[in-house]
């Protein structure tokens, strides 16, 4: 078990020994899967949402959760679209998160639902930890590993922290925690008509080209969670589908190919004309009222690039910062 200051400022290389090797390299050479033993793999890991929202207002939150309405997963659900998928698809463990997943009132039962799936042998949780009191021996059993995100302004008490490493230990759960004292910008609610920059932000993008952030949403299957939620940033005569940017996630003979298609395909999403991905300006963590947090991120793609950045991932530098 690995403590609340384990891994702090460690690199992705440091964490996932042997990702540099298998899925590193110049952003023409990156993957964001492999095909073993006739099916498909991400590098690490696929993400469910367990709940949209959350009860913390983090101003650069990559699933926009402060702007989310309250949204549960339900089981049933997860159960048949992580089944469906797991007769093309298999990863090494499945990240439930949202938002923050401990709103949901039935976690267990989700968790459930994904091993049941035989997606994956293995099941992370990922929480801010705020309510991780509240947390049953259930979920404790019924998870392998545990990850606390952790920000300024946000302290676990000694007691808190105490109790949790306990939990840990008793339920053999692998504890790792992660401060996040600063994020980069993710989405811009204004976005670009720039197709070349839009092309160029797709093509750096880490979430989708290297890490394999692939999220399993209502039916549908997306290269990064931030496609899912970028529709619910806009203005009304923005009209997005989960078509526009997912795949249904399907039974048919065919839908291995239409996936790894879709995987392979470097044409932007219709998403990614409001998504910064992994290139956005840096900027110190902080809260802001739930109701001017679109606000915050009204500005135009070209003001919120870290252009220095982008410029250094494309020369193929920067591949393993995180």
């Amino acid at each position: 078990m690995i403590g609340f200051r384990g891994l702090v400022g460690k690199r992705v290389k440091s964490i996932f020994p042997g990702l540099s090797r298998a899925y590193g390299g110049k952003p023409e050479q990156w993957r964001c899967f492999r095909v073993e033993e006739g099916k498909i793999s991400p590098p690490l890991s696929c993400e469910l949402n367990a709940v949209d929202h959350c009860n913390l207002t983090c101003l650069d939150c990559n699933h926009a959760s402060p702007a989310a309405a309250k949204a549960f997963a339900d089981p049933d659900m997860v159960h048949r679209d992580f089944s469906t998928l797991a007769m093309v698809y298999r990863a090494r463990f499945v990240k439930i998160l949202g938002g923050e997943p401990l709103l949901h009132p039935d976690l267990f039962s989700v968790i459930q639902a994904v091993r049941e799936s035989g997606v994956s042998k293995k099941v992370l949780l990922v929480t801010n930890g705020t309510l991780l009191h509240q947390l049953p021996d259930a979920v404790w059993g019924a998870v392998d590993q545990l990850e606390v995100s952790s920000y300024p302004g946000v302290d676990l008490s000694k007691d808190v922290k105490k109790s949790i490493q306990s939990k840990a230990s008793q339920y053999q759960v692998k504890l790792v925690s992660h401060f996040y004292p600063t994020f980069r910008i993710t989405f811009s609610r204004v976005g670009t008509n720039d197709d070349q920059l839009v092309r160029r932000i797709y093509r750096a993008c880490k979430l989708a080209n290297l890490w394999g952030c692939q999220s399993i949403y209502q039916g549908f299957f997306f290269k990064c969670p931030q496609s899912i939620y970028i529709p619910n940033l806009l203005d009304e005569c923005h009209t997005h589908t989960n078509t526009d940017n997912g795949i249904k996630i399907g039974d048919s003979p065919a839908f291995f190919d239409e996936l790894t298609k879709y995987l392979r395909s470097d044409r932007p999403l219709k998403a990614c004309r409001y998504c910064l991905g992994s290139v956005g300006l840096r900027r110190a963590h902080r809260f802001v009222i739930k109701s001017e947090w679109k606000e915050n991120h009204s500005k135009p793609t070209e003001e919120l690039v870290d252009f220095e950045k982008l410029k250094k991932v494309e020369s193929g530098f920067e591949v393993l910062e995180s």
